[in-house]
């Protein structure tokens, strides 16, 4: 080692002489032509991401292809030029706005990578996984398969900003950490081959993603990205399906997560989650038909037409006819019901009844059929009822419900939102959804849906 560092100090004395000595000559060289960060005649992409990204919030956007900006071992091409604003206009609307409204005007600016690389195809590794995004010191972000991305394609969409929301969150991390103790909840569980992975095995131990068995890290960055471009609704619908174990070990992952955002940044995670989905459903509206059933979102329908605000006149009318026949008969007073969606094809309904302590909820079963393309509906009673309790009850209790299970039977439905009735939120946890008739818009039922 002390060989080395004299022979450099001669090599630099030397240098320093010859140097001394030489001539000076003007140098002509036009450091424009090699220097690609010097952009002399803005195009309208330049002047779009200038005002969009880098006078608002000091961020730079390079899309013009420099072999400086990647890995110098792998084989990339240029974005296509006609696809970067497409591209930035969605990660300004779905990964900015979201934090300005959650975070405050200013987050974005104060914890920003400060510069974004776009890279046309993704990085293909050796283990046969494809990198599609990478974060480096804090300040810069590679965004890869730009050509390949379609602002009306839901899952390319999807696919670009969980990336960003990804990287952004090892940002976060770097800026505050992340707790100790998160690396305990799947201790044991982490998994440096998870390529060779199942996503069914990830999950079954409480990994949203394969990725996320890699590290406590990684771990991290993949829960709070996929719970925000998930939303609750199908984030809750997947933990639903998880064994035991795992379901306790996503709910404490959750935990940490919440508990980060506001604890290191004062950000409440779930109106940052809430707002991204909006921006999300602005591009692609959510249909309710599509959400209904256990494997895909919301299993339960809540309703109290007696108190429920615009209830259609009709249903409304069966409603209070049937509370009044069940007061004549037996004396009981008909608190509310609930459409359990037990699957995509069985619905059950259970009715609340009580006398003064005494509580009663008899229960019905009927197939339903939703088409998954256009929401239209139709129920029918099933010959053969479950043999339990409640299905028991029905037996005493259903002639005063004879106009409501006619309504349901003899009428096609369109499922969807009631947000233009009743304003409110759409395809989060308590949004309202009705069916309406297809043969008459202005005779619906709704209620709160729920998992």
């Amino acid at each position: 080692m002390k060989k080395i560092f004299q022979f450099g100090s001669v090599i630099l004395i030397l240098l320093t002489a010859l140097t001394a000595c030489k001539k000076e000559e003007a140098l002509n060289a036009n450091l424009d032509l090699i220097d690609q960060n010097m952009i002399t005649n803005k195009t309208a992409i330049d002047l779009w991401l200038d005002d969009n990204f880098l006078n608002p919030y000091n961020i730079e956007t390079k899309y013009r292809f420099d072999r400086f900006d990647y890995d110098y071992g792998r084989y990339l091409t240029p974005p296509k030029e006609n696809l970067v604003i497409s591209a930035m206009e969605t990660v300004r609307d779905l990964w900015i706005r979201p934090f300005e409204v959650a975070g405050g005007a200013d987050f974005i600016k104060l914890h920003s990578p400060k510069q974004f690389v776009l890279a046309g195809n993704a990085e293909f590794n050796s283990d046969g996984s494809i990198t599609l995004g990478t974060a480096e010191g804090g300040r810069k972000v590679v965004l890869y398969v730009i050509n390949s991305f379609n602002k009306g394609n839901l899952a390319s969409v999807k696919q670009l900003i969980q990336v960003i929301q990804h990287e952004y969150t090892h940002i976060l991390n770097q800026t505050v950490d992340i707790q100790p103790d998160y690396q305990l909840v799947s201790k044991g569980g982490y998994d440096a081959n998870w390529t060779q992975r199942t996503l069914a095995e990830a999950r079954s131990l409480g990994f949203i993603t394969q990725y996320a068995r890699v590290s406590p890290l990684e771990d991290f960055a993949e829960q709070a990205s996929n719970m925000l471009m998930m939303g609750r609704v199908k984030y809750n619908q997947i933990v639903a399906l998880a064994p035991v174990d795992a379901q306790l070990k996503f709910k404490q992952k959750e935990q940490f997560v919440v508990n980060y955002y506001k604890a290191a940044f004062n950000i409440n995670f779930y109106q940052l989650q809430t707002e991204v989905q909006k921006q999300l459903y602005k591009i692609f509206p959510p249909q309710l038909y599509q959400m209904i059933g256990p494997d895909v979102g919301y299993t339960k329908l809540y309703a109290n037409p007696a108190t429920d605000p615009k209830q259609s006149p009709e249903f409304l009318q069966l409603w209070k006819d049937a509370v009044l026949a069940e007061l004549n008969n037996n004396g009981f007073a008909i608190e509310d019901m609930t459409m359990f969606f037990k699957s995509r094809t069985l619905m059950t309904i259970r009715y609340r009844l009580t006398i003064r302590t005494v509580v009663y909820e008899p229960e019905i079963d009927f197939d339903i059929d939703i088409n998954p393309n256009t929401g239209i509906t139709t129920f029918k009673e099933k010959a053969i009822q479950q043999a339990d309790t409640n299905h028991g009850f029905m037996q005493y209790f259903k002639s005063d419900f004879v106009g409501i299970h006619a309504y349901l039977q003899n009428n096609r439905f369109k499922a969807d939102w009631i947000n233009q009735i009743i304003p409110g939120e759409i395809a989060n946890v308590g949004s309202l959804g009705a069916f309406y008739k297809v043969s008459d818009p202005s005779s619906y039922f709704y209620g709160l849906m729920g998992q």
